[in-house]
């Protein structure tokens, strides 16, 4: 795929046609035999494929599509974390760099159709969600358009760290093929797709280059962001989340559930919870779920 936007944006941007995963293949680049870092890989470098044959997700979770229906793509961040934010933020961050990239399309249709567009936003810790206006009024997340996978990788952190960000971002699958009623793509969803019914049609790969160029870039935007105005990076993060203000209920742990008002984020990114009984939890690890 040309990808020639994408290409435009970043230093180095590698296509697969087929990929077991492509955070694997980005790592098997950037570290060498020995466990070093290859420091040669520049800040910036994207691998990406339309087919994804054994992804994985959080607490490895298969994460396998039709062949070119969805984009996985694995993007280089060196040195985050140096200053501002921590590195535990990454995942929001990507979360909040594909609100921007995939909120236009939203946008598009609603406004040809003359009607309300759907929300794009981030639901904690790292999934990206649409909704219509019943989810809001239910306090729903909607459903899943994309799921994120940070990988750090081995080195000095006194610079920062070298990590990897993986997305997994459905497009056109339709509805049919939608592997469960919990997941969406831009097409099932309504979004304006171009036309595109296949990504290796040349809509579908216009499409491809436009979602990856601007996720790409605004990413990059917010990894500096993050390291010279933290305070702006966690409005920006604020603004895209889905889960804060609402009813949740926390899987910890331990098979331990706990129920309450996600309220805020704390220092490290971790999700404050306002408990029914009085006090907070601060939830670093766990799945949340929405409460109806």
């Amino acid at each position: 795929m040309e990808l020639l936007r994408t290409r435009a944006a970043l230093p180095d941007v590698r296509w697969a046609e087929t990929s077991p995963s492509t955070n694997a293949e980005l790592r098997a680049l950037v570290v060498t035999e020995t466990g070093r870092d290859a420091d040669g890989i520049p800040h910036g470098t994207l691998v990406a494929t339309s087919d994804q044959t054994a992804g994985r997700g959080r607490l490895d979770r298969g994460w396998v599509t039709p062949p070119n229906t969805s984009i996985a793509a694995s993007l280089l961040v060196r040195g985050f974390g140096a200053s501002g934010l921590r590195v535990s933020w990454l995942p929001l961050l990507a979360g909040s760099a594909i609100v921007t990239a995939l909120q236009p399309c939203f946008t598009a249709a609603a406004e040809a159709a003359g009607g309300e567009a759907k929300r794009v936003g981030v639901k904690w810790p790292n999934d990206v969600h649409v909704r219509d206006e019943e989810d809001a009024i239910a306090g729903r997340p909607g459903k899943k358009l994309c799921g994120i996978l940070c990988e750090l990788l081995p080195g000095d952190t006194t610079g920062g760290h070298t990590v990897i960000v993986g997305t997994g971002i459905n497009l056109l699958i339709p509805e049919w093929e939608l592997p469960t009623d919990r997941a969406t793509s831009l097409l099932a969803a309504g979004a304006d797709t171009g036309g595109a019914e296949s990504l290796a049609d040349a809509a579908g790969r216009d499409l491809a280059d436009r979602v990856l160029s601007e996720y790409a870039g605004e990413l990059l935007r917010l990894v500096r962001l993050a390291a010279d105005d933290p305070g702006a990076a966690r409005a920006r993060i604020a603004r895209h989340s889905l889960t804060i203000g609402t009813e949740v209920r926390v899987h910890l742990p331990g098979d331990r559930i706990v129920d309450g008002r996600a309220r805020a984020l704390a220092a490290d990114g971790s999700l404050v919870v306002d408990l029914p009984t009085g006090g907070e939890l601060t939830v670093s690890a766990g799945d949340v779920e929405h409460l109806r």
